[in-house]
């Protein structure tokens, strides 16, 4: 896996030899934060069978450059998919492009499909139209905005699903596009994943503009686009449009000559779009692979670890020292992946830069872009192996001449961070949010289980409520779910407190206390930070007790409440409060 930038966006170029190569476009916001490991897998798939992949990060989204909320994102983004089949073609001398899509992407690529003209054309769960997808993220925006604390702010001119805003005039390009120009996709063969058992309206209108379409169900939808930390990688989909994608492709490249001239005669589709894209920022990224940079911030990938299969960037404020000596190790948020709920830790990592200070946001095994030994399934948690990739992070870090590291971690990552500080003297400073859990134990790891195997189901309830406008989920089953909800939460909390009773009670039986006391006595500090009445206070004072509502409770521990926030920070007020608190923290400016 090759780091790449091109048109001010992040990309990552899966290897083979074939004349045919491969360009992933993504989902956007909550649907790719669900499915970013599951991609990954199917780059790595369809690259194993020595065909190459590119996969890339959408302007203003994910890794790249930009901001999300900017207007007329739709034409930047049809730009984007040709610039990446342009930088496919030069990088590895490919013949041949299929464009694999999924949701915006599936939307995007039939759209841009028109100019590239691909050999083959897969479109996962594509929307039927720009406006049908707009009605979705309608949808969505009210289910999340439905969570106490995740309102948005209101001031904002456009929709937020889940903390990522899209403007009210990206939305309203959004409902121009795929209405009725289906003639890229007669090109060559197209394979819809469809994720409803009745087919997709799309099927017809594309064998009537002379496509050869073939319609299947997409097996595994619902379990992979559920929830980033609930999702299931979509194995037998994945190995579908594997087989589907390297059919019939030929194994040896075209000669070096060939190479050239298909360089300077094909791929018109970037320069048509660029009229369309809007205006480009008055920085570039850096001519060096893998680097983005702007007046601001350097950012660079990293790969380290066992068989550097642990993924990561590395952001460096744009002037100043070339080695920073302080810096902040972002780590995952249960199966949210390196950027982090609402690409609060993109914004974060920037926001420092600008004081100065560098950051790596990376994924643990399993978990975004970084494999997992075990192979693919769910994101781990609170696996106590996941310390030597924390541990690995470090060392890479110190390596490039860093001396002074803070770990941030919300939620899982939390925990993480805690037990990897603990373990590593290294560690100056960490900043821990909403920590739900200090000990894992059976109990927790109950609870998880549970809310994992029914999230998938949990949230089509919720779909189809919101479809119909009903405040609530309806039904037996619904009924259901919230009583299994209300069962395994007081079980939990009953038998954390009992044993928590017991350790504060009886000296040197309380693991938590003793773990801040060594902490402390080493010259670490700590900063807890919890959203207004988050669970995660009350596992404080359970371990803590009445002193847990201090703001010091304990020698090195401070503590912080952001108020009007759910436990992810959906809205963006909150955000930049955490980022302001966070900076003061590292910087040493806080009170």
């Amino acid at each position: 896996m090759i780091p790449v930038v091109f048109d001010n966006c992040r990309g990552w170029l899966h290897e083979g030899a074939a004349a045919r190569g491969v360009v992933i476009c993504g989902a956007h916001g909550f649907e790719d934060l669900c499915a970013r490991s599951s991609l990954r897998l199917l780059a790595e798939e369809i690259s194993a069978r020595d065909v190459p992949v590119l996969r890339f990060d959408w302007r203003g989204a994910a890794d790249s450059e930009g901001d999300g909320e900017a207007p007329h994102r739709v034409a930047t983004w049809l730009g984007n998919i040709g610039e990446a089949a342009r930088t496919l073609v030069e990088r590895t001398g490919v013949s041949e492009v299929v464009l694999v899509g999924l949701r915006l992407g599936a939307l995007l690529a039939l759209e841009a499909a028109r100019d590239i003209l691909p050999c083959r054309l897969v479109l996962l769960a594509p929307p039927a139209s720009g406006k049908a997808l707009g009605r979705e993220i309608e949808i969505m925006s009210r289910i999340f905005q439905g969570k106490p604390g995740a309102a948005e702010d209101k001031d904002f001119d456009g929709v937020s699903s889940a903390g990522f805003r899209i403007s009210r005039a990206t939305m309203n390009d959004l409902a121009l596009v795929g209405s009725r120009r289906f003639s890229g996709a007669a090109s060559g063969k197209v394979l819809l994943l469809t994720q409803t058992p009745d087919g997709s309206p799309l099927t017809d209108k594309m064998r009537a503009a002379g496509a050869n379409v073939v319609c299947e169900t997409f097996e595994g939808y619902a379990e992979m686009m559920c929830d980033p930390t609930a999702a299931l990688p979509p194995a037998k989909a994945i190995a579908r449009i594997a087989d589907f994608v390297c059919e019939g492709a030929i194994a040896t490249p075209h000669p070096e000559e060939d190479r050239a001239a298909m360089r300077l005669e094909g791929w018109p589709q970037a320069r048509r779009f660029e009229t369309r894209a809007s205006p480009a920022p008055q920085h570039e990224g850096c001519g060096d692979d893998g680097v983005l940079s702007t007046d601001v911030w350097r950012e660079s990938a990293a790969m380290f670890g066992p068989q550097k299969r642990l993924v990561g960037i590395f952001c460096a404020p744009a002037s100043g020292e070339a080695s920073p000596r302080k810096a902040v190790l972002f780590l995952n948020s249960g199966g949210v992946y390196h950027i982090g709920w609402a690409r609060m830790f993109v914004d974060m990592a920037r926001d420092l830069a600008r004081s100065g200070i560098a950051s790596l946001r990376m994924d643990l095994s399993g978990v975004g872009d970084s494999l997992s030994p075990a192979g693919p399934g769910r994101a781990p948690l609170y696996e106590s192996s996941l310390t030597n990739d924390v541990e690995a992070a470090i060392d890479w870090l110190f390596e490039r001449g860093v001396a002074d590291v803070s770990l941030f971690g919300a939620c899982s990552g939390a925990y993480q961070a805690f037990h990897a500080a603990i373990q590593d003297r290294r560690v100056r400073k960490l900043a821990l949010v909403n920590t739900l859990c200090f000990v894992y134990g059976a109990t927790t790891a109950l609870q998880i289980e549970a809310w994992r195997r029914t999230k998938a189901a949990d949230v089509a309830m919720k779909l189809s409520s919101a479809e119909h406008e009903e405040e609530t989920p309806r039904g037996a089953r619904a009924l259901l779910f919230q009583l299994a909800k209300k069962v395994v939460k007081a079980g939990l909390a009953q038998a954390t407190d009992a044993r928590s009773a017991i350790r504060r009670a009886v000296p040197g039986m309380n693991p938590v206390e003793r773990w801040f006391g060594e902490l402390s006595a080493r010259g670490s500090q700590t900063l807890l930070v919890y959203s207004e009445n988050d669970p995660g206070l009350a596992e404080l004072e359970r371990h803590l007790g009445p002193r847990s509502r201090q703001s010091s409770p304990m020698p090195g521990v401070r503590t912080a409440v952001i108020a009007a926030a759910d436990h992810e920070l959906t809205p963006q007020s909150a955000r930049k409060q955490l980022s302001a608190t966070l900076d003061a923290f590292v910087t040493g400016k806080a009170a």
